[in-house]
């Protein structure tokens, strides 16, 4: 099993400058083991959501996974996940494909219908529209950066909501035939026959009973549109927060309740989480990504990296 940390500015520090923050954990995470780090792909956040209780500063994801990359050697960089309503798909290829140039290859990128309806009508990309109108752009999109990045001009992309005329994506992403695609999202009738239809990764969420619903889920898609399930890199997604012991544990759960959310949380000591860890490796998971409510706190990630991944490496 594998792991990934999100980070989440939810504060300022000191500086007043989220970057200040950011830039040492992600020199922390690129010197652990970790196998990639992830931005959430965010404007606004005004607090009253869980485990995001107060108002945060928000770095544009892009921008912030550039200057990563620029500053780390190994560790994988990826959104958590694009709002693809936010973004034209032939500016989100060109976009990850810049990240994919400057990372020497590092990139996933992460997709999904995009869920946040006060950030989009603030910020005046129109009205909010319903889920299946989001998930048909999502579709199309997919579909578009695949062509683009088929090392083949394309004459024409047309469908329903983008269209594409007479372009080629130069240059090409390092990796190839191009940087893994994550599909975020528990739909199962939708987002997860996505997933099987385009994708590397598949990002799901819920305890281990539910996400070995989903995964069976995913594989009848599989099986339904001839893809290998097992090319697929299955992920699910919490909220970690770990102590050295139980002490330690309830006082960061008294100090961070705030930051708990009610459902997907993984909260233990380092025996607990990798037992609650191979739960998940029984129904299928093959990755965790996690964001820590303490996220900027190095012991934090020193201790989960030495005491959590190595002991479910082979899993």
């Amino acid at each position: 099993m594998r792991f990934g940390l999100q980070i989440n500015p939810y504060f300022a520090g000191a500086t007043g400058n989220p970057w200040d923050l950011v830039a040492p954990v992600a020199r922390a995470a690129d010197a652990s083991l970790l196998d990639s780090l992830w931005v959430y792909d965010h404007l606004l956040y005004e607090g009253g959501y869980p485990g995001h209780p107060d108002p945060e500063p928000v770095m544009e994801c892009f921008t912030v996974l550039g200057a990563i990359a620029a500053i780390t050697q190994r560790i994988r960089l990826g959104q958590l996940v694009i709002g693809i309503p936010y973004r034209n798909p032939a500016l989100t290829a060109k976009m990850a494909t810049t990240l994919d140039m400057i990372s020497n290859g590092r990139t996933i990128l992460g997709i999904g219908a995009g869920w946040h309806q006060r950030e989009y009508e603030a910020y005046g990309f129109g009205e909010f529209e319903p889920v299946g109108v989001r998930m048909k752009r999502l579709e199309e999109a997919t579909q578009a950066i695949l062509s683009l990045w088929g090392a083949q001009p394309v004459p024409v992309y047309e469908g329903q909501y983008y269209t594409l005329s007479t372009l080629t994506e130069n240059p090409l992403p390092v990796q190839k035939p191009h940087p893994p695609i994550m599909i975020g999202g528990s739909g199962e009738k939708v987002t997860l026959r996505l997933v099987a239809q385009y994708a590397q990764f598949c990002n799901v969420g819920g305890d281990p009973e539910t996400v070995g619903r989903l995964l069976a889920a995913l594989r009848a898609h599989c099986e339904r549109l001839g893809r290998d399930y097992n090319a697929i890199t299955k992920s699910a997604y919490t909220m970690v927060m770990i102590g050295k012991n139980e002490a330690e544990v309830e006082r960061k759960r008294e100090h961070l309740s705030r930051y708990i959310p009610r459902r997907g949380a993984s909260i233990g000591t380092p025996a607990q989480l990798i037992e609650e860890f191979r739960a998940y490796a029984k129904v299928g998971v093959e990755y965790m990504v996690f964001r820590m409510p303490d996220w900027t706190d190095p012991e934090a990630i020193q201790l989960f990296s030495e005491e959590v991944i190595p002991a479910l490496a082979d899993l």
